[in-house]
């Protein structure tokens, strides 16, 4: 398995047409592979056929395919405005579409030695009238498993006082991911069981995210992030039955580096602050849930 933590070399080219400006920045690891699969333009990849339909949505659709033996995610946008183009955080690669920023966001947490899948290609068609077509290619992020899965479809390997401290070494190693996450200046706004990655559950797992399309940078807004991210997370946990209440309080001691210690007053009303925001999120998928089902 490749360094999943490592910064990412990328390569870019640019081509203009009558209507619109191409631009396709690829991981320089995988441009030969690539092109040797005849993936050489925006077209080649936005275009795609026959491809396995993972998610169709109205903005965006995720094909799944493989280049010789190698599963890829291919996740491609549909026309939209123009976003104003960017370098978030500086020096970051330019973009001003929804797969450029999220190719960036993964370059941006390799560069801080946050792990995450592999990001392979991104690719911008920008058209006269100021809208863009956009894509994003990253690897099958295989060995490592969802921690939503584990919880949905293989549940025996964490239930149980006999997978106890099992259970508390994923959440610490989850723990101290976001910490660090939140220490470079990145907060991933869907930090759940679904987008959280790990390898080596038996032991200390490795973790590692991906889905990195809603990534919060805005230092006005980081003495929320703790709330947010540990409620997502909780709420995610609650699934299944397989960690227990005091085990979430355990993931919110691990991320404050406070394992097995008291807290103070301040760390406790933090703690409430994350109840209410969990409980405030459970009530609302409720609601949601019932209006699909109406």
């Amino acid at each position: 398995m490749r360094d999943l933590a490592a910064p990412v070399a990328v390569s870019e080219t640019v081509s203009e047409k009558d209507d619109a400006r191409c631009r396709l920045v690829q991981n320089s690891s995988y441009a030969r592979l690539l092109t040797e699969n005849g993936f050489h333009s925006f077209e080649d990849f936005h275009g795609l056929q026959g491809a396995r339909v993972v998610k169709e949505l109205k903005d965006r659709a995720v094909l799944r395919f493989e280049i010789d033996g190698v599963g890829f995610y291919l996740k491609k946008f549909a026309r939209e405005p123009k976003q104003v183009c960017k370098r978030v955080p500086p020096g970051s690669i330019q973009w001003c579409s929804e797969g450029g920023k999220e190719f960036s966001h993964f370059c941006s947490f390799r560069q801080n030695k946050l792990a995450t899948a592999e990001p392979v290609a991104m690719g911008e068609k920008i058209y006269r009238d100021n809208t863009v077509e956009s894509f994003l290619l990253t690897e099958d992020f295989a060995p490592l498993v969802q921690l939503e899965s584990l919880i949905r479809y293989q549940s025996a390997r964490l239930k149980g006082a006999e997978n106890r401290e099992k259970r508390r070494n994923i959440l610490r190693s989850v723990a101290v991911y976001a910490s660090k996450m939140h220490e470079q200046g990145f907060n991933h706004r869907d930090f759940n069981a679904t987008h959280i990655l790990l390898k080596g559950v038996e032991e200390t797992p490795f973790v590692a995210l991906f889905d990195l399309q809603r990534v919060d940078m805005n230092p006005l807004s980081r003495f929320r992030w703790p709330i947010k991210t540990m409620a997502e997370c909780n709420y995610t946990l609650r699934e299944g039955d397989v960690f227990l209440p005091d085990e979430q309080f355990f993931l919110f001691q691990s991320y404050l580096g406070k394992e097995g210690k008291n807290i103070g007053f301040p760390d406790q009303l933090l703690w409430r602050w994350i109840q209410a925001k969990t409980d405030k999120i459970a009530r609302h998928t409720a609601k949601r849930r019932l209006k699909k089902k109406g």
